[in-house]
């Protein structure tokens, strides 16, 4: 049931997000907009946050694939995409994962080697 409510929240934020980007491009001009955003101090606000959490989901899926040039290109395209790349790439590893926890750590991983002992030595 887990891995159903993952596929149906990372479909409907992979067509949220591909509507919302869809409907600023037909009303909107991205470079107008975009300096208008850079000009203000809350969307620099907006826009710093927005890139430390997308470097944070990037940093998942990098440690999830194990070829680098791979990460890269979800590097690329989280940074031009934004979180439409992220919910595409969550989509397409809960489909392909068979639990919420391959789901996190991988095709490459097993629980033992992912896990991190945190216990004081």
């Amino acid at each position: 049931m887990a891995m159903v409510m993952i596929r149906i929240a990372a479909a409907a934020g992979t067509l949220a997000m591909l509507a919302v980007i869809g409907r600023a491009f037909a009303v909107a001009s991205f470079g107008e907009d975009g300096a208008t955003l850079l000009e203000l101090a809350w969307g620099q606000v907006t826009l710093v946050d927005l890139y430390l959490a997308l470097l944070l989901g990037w940093a998942w899926i990098a440690w999830r694939e194990r070829s680098p040039s791979r990460a890269l290109v979800w590097l690329v395209a989280t940074v031009t995409l934004g979180s439409l790349a992220l919910f595409t790439y969550l989509l397409g590893a809960s489909l392909r994962a068979p639990s919420p926890t391959g789901l996190i750590i991988g095709p490459w991983r097993t629980v033992d080697t992912a896990t991190i002992d945190l216990r004081r030595r």
